[in-house]
């Protein structure tokens, strides 16, 4: 993200919201945008500098109980391995990365896809699951 995408940013957002009793809140939330918690927030810092990230704070007005979120500014890379086969709509039929265009990156999008789901290395994914992550599932990729 460059500096001046950073700046349009708001510093934060709240965002107000109705939690039933069973419902628990999660660590990642890919709908309507991508929120991580704090635990997250933290990994990705780890492995990625150039993420950016604005705070979300969900609030429930109900229980008087906010919860302190953050959409992550994840970069885009062209990743995708020339291997990668598509169906005539563009998507892929299955995700194959080049193993030297995501060398050095940890968690990212595919700009070269139209999947909108971020892509984490296995240093980061393992990082994750150590903290007991909650909301989150991984699916393995093929590396060519």
């Amino acid at each position: 993200m460059s500096t001046q995408e950073r700046d349009t940013v708001n510093e934060a957002t709240f965002l107000y919201v109705k939690k039933g009793p069973e419902e628990t809140v999660l660590d990642f939330y890919q709908s309507p945008t991508i929120m991580v918690s704090a635990l997250v927030r933290e990994v990705f810092s780890m492995y990625e500098d150039e993420i950016a990230f604005k705070k979300v704070y969900l609030v429930d007005l109900g229980r008087d109980l906010s919860h302190n979120f953050y959409i992550p500014f994840i970069p885009r890379v062209e990743a995708l391995s020339p291997e990668v086969c598509r169906y005539p709509d563009g998507r892929e039929k299955k995700v194959i990365l080049d193993r030297e265009k995501c060398r050095g990156h940890h968690v990212f999008f595919l700009a070269d896809s139209m999947t909108r789901r971020p892509v984490l290395s296995l240093a980061a994914v393992e990082s994750l699951l150590r903290r007991h992550t909650a909301g989150m599932k991984f699916q393995e990729v093929e590396v060519s």
